[in-house]
């Protein structure tokens, strides 16, 4: 994200082939969708150990901040955590639960497949590397985004708009462009420069994701596997339909 702006796509099918397609096809990184999927956590965490073996770096996106959870995705070896509403107050919990001391509360292990397993690393190194690599990525997507936002800034890696949502949110479902929707995003843009936090969105379209680049975007995340795969599925079925 220093160099350029970074592509990704929200992966929902948990399955090692979609990883390897997509880690084949380009991709910088993939968010796991563990919010709006039909996965478990340990499909989540499959994903996760499907991404390292391609060296593809894999977020996986959360409904809720249940340690538990966070904690099983970040061992797995999860590039970092993207919170689902995850401005305001809740930017600061996500942070304590990626982050270990002194940074943040943690749980503490080395019998991990993100730490080797303890294998010629020491607790102290394990820490550094953790702390200084994995993403706090926090969701601007509700009508009270502008609560805590200097707070939020500070505790986030990343600081996302989800556009669907906070269309939805603002009273103007689905208009990306309306006046809420540019005084929103303006408003978060200029909080983000302030911390010199990297911006992320959702494009649902490469044209979006363009957009997005040129407006200074550097996480961007541009559609799904299962648009993907349904934008492949008409295609073969137009063509067919003429044979």
């Amino acid at each position: 994200m220093a160099e350029r702006p970074v592509l990704g796509t929200f992966l929902k099918i948990p399955r090692f082939e979609i990883v390897d397609l997509l880690a084949l096809s380009g991709f910088d990184f993939v968010v796991c969708d563990y919010e709006h999927s039909q996965m478990s956590v340990g499909e989540a965490c499959d994903v996760v150990r499907a991404g390292r073996a391609r060296r593809l770096p894999v977020l996986v996106r959360v409904p809720a901040l249940d340690r538990g959870d966070i904690n099983r995705l970040l061992e797995a070896g999860a590039a970092g955590i993207q919170l689902a509403r995850g401005s305001g107050a809740a930017a600061g919990e996500l942070r304590q639960l990626v982050s270990y001391p002194p940074l943040g509360s943690r749980s503490v292990s080395l019998a991990q497949p993100a730490a080797d397993y303890g294998i010629g690393v020491t607790l102290t190194e394990h820490f550094e590397r953790s702390n200084s690599t994995v993403l706090a990525v926090g969701q601007f997507e509700t009508a009270d985004y502008a609560a805590g936002i200097d707070a939020a800034m500070a505790a986030l890696d990343v600081a996302f708009i989800g556009p669907v949502d906070l269309s939805v949110d603002l009273g103007a479902p689905g208009e990306l462009d309306s006046e809420p929707m540019r005084d929103a995003k303006g408003f978060i843009e200029a909080a983000a420069a302030r911390h010199e936090v990297p911006m992320g969105i959702f494009a649902g379209s490469p044209e979006a994701a363009a957009d997005a680049a040129a407006r200074g975007y550097r996480y961007i995340v541009v559609g799904s596997d299962l648009t993907m795969l349904a934008s492949g599925a008409k295609q073969y079925s137009s063509l067919l339909a003429r044979v």
